[in-house]
């Protein structure tokens, strides 16, 4: 507990400005390894990353932070990152408020700190190029390459899920709702209820049973490979009787 006459609590304010450089928290405290400029050198000799503090990562209100409900930080190593330290002037229990993008001119020397794992080539604007320069996009990329996109753009406003696969799911501006899977399977576990008109533009393979209890028109030829049943007459193998020349009755 913090007493009112802590750095902390009416006294001095001191704020850092640093660089990621280990995301492994083995107590998954939602902390950072964090090189401050002005606090540590960028030789990792004199200060290892492994000497370096701990810094716990402030998350948004929407995130309540406790008995393992709300969200984890996304920052990885080589994150801009500006903080303050809760313990003042003693500079060993820093506080993360939020990242800043970067801009590298030259590549940097990862053997040296301030560097990091990611952010290190040049002339590369860290913010993610699906932005548009309106700025109307709020985007959200992850390492591993997947992407939530909400365009916001007057008249064209849409929602973009991409897999990094290339696999996408779009609604667009209409609320029509678009899959596009990249290796043209999309598997659907359980009871699919469909009200409206179902088109089906290319070949569709029916492993189990289809119950139609409306109509249904066919433009084009129908195959099976399994039994079909028609109103209790099995269609492959059922007769009728009557001349078979002629006119036959109902089937059998």
């Amino acid at each position: 507990m913090y007493r009112q006459d802590d750095q902390f609590v009416g006294g001095q304010f001191d704020w850092f400005i640093g660089v990621v450089e280990d995301t492994n928290d083995p107590k998954k405290l939602n902390r950072v390894k964090v090189r401050c400029f002005g606090y540590h050198t960028d030789d990792k000799a004199e200060v290892k990353v492994e000497d370096l503090p701990f810094a716990t990562v402030m998350m948004p209100s929407t995130s309540p932070s406790v008995e393992g409900i709300g969200q984890n930080h996304q920052l990885l190593s080589g994150s801009w990152v500006v903080g303050f330290f809760r313990d003042g002037p003693s500079a060993q229990d820093p506080i993360i408020l939020g990242s800043i993008m970067s801009f590298t001119e030259t590549a940097r020397d990862t053997s040296l700190g301030f560097s990091g794992t990611y952010g290190n080539k040049a002339a590369t604007s860290d913010v993610p190029t699906e932005v548009d320069s309106a700025n109307a996009n709020q985007v959200t990329k992850t390492v591993g390459g997947h992407l939530i996109e909400l365009d916001n753009t007057s008249g064209e406003e849409r929602i973009n899920v991409k897999h990094k696969s290339g696999t996408t799911l779009l609604i667009d501006k209409n609320g029509g709702v678009h899959v596009n899977a990249i290796n043209d399977i999309v598997t659907i576990d359980g009871n699919t209820s469909i009200t409206g008109t179902l088109n089906v533009s290319d070949a569709a393979t029916l492993q189990s049973t289809l119950d139609v209890t409306g109509n249904q028109t066919n433009a084009a030829n129908i195959t099976a490979s399994g039994t079909v049943t028609d109103s209790g007459a099995t269609l492959a193998t059922h007769t009728h009787p009557g001349d078979s020349g002629g006119n036959t009755g109902s089937p059998n």
